[in-house]
């Protein structure tokens, strides 16, 4: 299993060989001196049936020395007419009052909505940060605005509660070490584990605390895995586990439990227009049609009443014809 077999001695060599082999590529690709986002490859035995998002909190941050991190927050009035200025203003001195000085953008809902509504804006704001928080007050509002193409950067969109009257800090510093490994419909995904600028113990621990969080988290325990492998944007991927186990080995893969909010309520009821069936309406708006199966006994009865109704009518017919004659 990855949990035994991956070992500090391994995932030092892996960065070794990392840094030796990036030394020798050409200028066209990344150099191991400037900073870049490290990643680990997790390959599966059986591919999962269900998509979503696994959070992983690391033991060190994975922001870069840059540290263009930006804070989606709620607003403090509702509202498209609301000014956001006073949001900023407050949320400011929140953070300043409670020793945190990464966050360097405070972005309000309504200024999201207002000023962010075409795509190319969208990407502009996508490039301007490494790093995007958003308060799970609003994610799935923040989710819906901005779309599929912050999903598919690493590190968008990383969900923080932030309560205010308690330790600030520490819920963004705990967001700030959150890192979301996004399940696909593929064979392989990608998780990040550090980048170029850190210490070489800090990215080791980062990869054995994933490692170690596999069994609990990935779809199929650490047994639906078949390799780990780390690398970069533009280099060849190091292995540090592997294995040969069939397919057989691994029975059933489950699926992926989302969390549902406490006002999640589906509402389901039998449908008029359409007999032996029921319809169920969900939060999100889709509706879906249930068909109830017919059961023996049900059919043998309208069986017989269908050829008593037959039988009825045949007899009607010939009196009818003894009539006319």
């Amino acid at each position: 299993m990855p949990s035994k077999a991956v070992t500090d001695e391994i995932v030092i060599s892996a960065l070794t060989a990392l840094e030796k082999l990036t030394a020798h590529t050409s200028n066209k690709n990344i150099i191991f001196g400037d900073e870049h986002q490290i990643f680990m490859e997790i390959r599966c035995i059986k591919i999962p049936h269900s998509k979503g998002n696994i959070k992983f909190v690391l033991p060190h941050s994975t922001v870069l020395s840059s540290k263009e991190v930006c804070l989606v927050t709620p607003d403090i009035k509702k509202g498209k007419k609301v000014d956001h200025e006073p949001t900023v203003d407050k949320w400011e001195e929140l953070l300043r009052g409670a020793g945190v000085t990464s966050v360097k953008t405070i972005l309000p809902m309504r200024q999201l909505r207002v000023e962010y509504d075409q795509f190319e804006l969208k990407r502009r704001l996508l490039t301007q940060h490494d790093f995007i928080m958003v308060d799970t007050r609003v994610l799935n509002h923040v989710s819906h605005i901005l779309g599929k193409m912050f999903f598919k950067k690493h590190n968008m969109l990383i969900p923080v509660k932030i309560d205010e009257t308690k330790d600030v800090k520490k819920d963004i510093d705990v967001g700030l070490r959150t890192v979301m490994l996004r399940i696909s419909a593929g064979q392989t995904t990608t998780i990040v584990v550090g980048h170029t600028g850190m210490q070489q113990n800090d990215i080791k621990e980062n990869i054995l605390a994933v490692v170690n969080m596999l069994n609990k988290k990935f779809p199929g325990g650490e047994a639906n895995i078949r390799g780990l492998a780390i690398k970069l944007p533009l280099s060849l991927s190091l292995p540090i586990y592997m294995t040969l186990r069939p397919g057989s080995s691994v029975k059933t893969v489950p699926k992926l439990k989302h969390p549902k909010p406490k006002s999640h309520v589906m509402y389901e009821d039998e449908l008029s227009t359409h007999l032996r069936s029921t319809v169920r309406v969900n939060p999100d708006g889709t509706v879906k049609l249930k068909l109830q199966p017919q059961k023996k006994k049900e059919r043998i009865v309208e069986d017989d009443i269908l050829s008593d109704g037959d039988d009825n009518q045949e007899d009607d017919e010939m009196d009818d014809d003894g009539d006319e004659e």
